[in-house]
């Protein structure tokens, strides 16, 4: 399996006034993939609560790294970015194998 995590640091395009709504509309679109992206096992987006840093993260669980690679170029993968980017400043991405040490290039 590979473990796939991005944090991501707001832009100023969020505010304290559109904050709840931005994270309702990130994790509506993140919810809409399940059961829609094949070798994609589970995915989740929540906010950060430490607050260093970064003020949200997505968490996402694949059966392969092709799978993972797959899922970035998805139509559902590919619109939520496309929503997301102008909420978006920065972005950190983590991906490791927690079954597996052979990795496939």
């Amino acid at each position: 399996m590979l473990k796939h995590i991005l944090f991501w640091q707001f832009s100023d395009a969020v505010t304290a006034e559109n904050r709840a709504e931005v994270l309702k509309k990130l994790s509506d679109s993140v919810k809409n993939f399940e059961g829609k992206i094949d070798g994609l096992l589970s995915c989740e987006i929540g906010e950060n609560t430490v607050g260093q840093d970064c003020d949200f993260v997505f968490y996402a669980v694949f059966d392969s790294l092709e799978a993972m690679q797959k899922f970035q170029n998805h139509p559902l993968h590919v619109a939520h970015k496309q929503m997301a980017a102008p909420f978006v400043k920065k972005r950190l991405a983590a991906d490791y194998f927690s079954d597996s040490p052979q990795k496939s290039h």
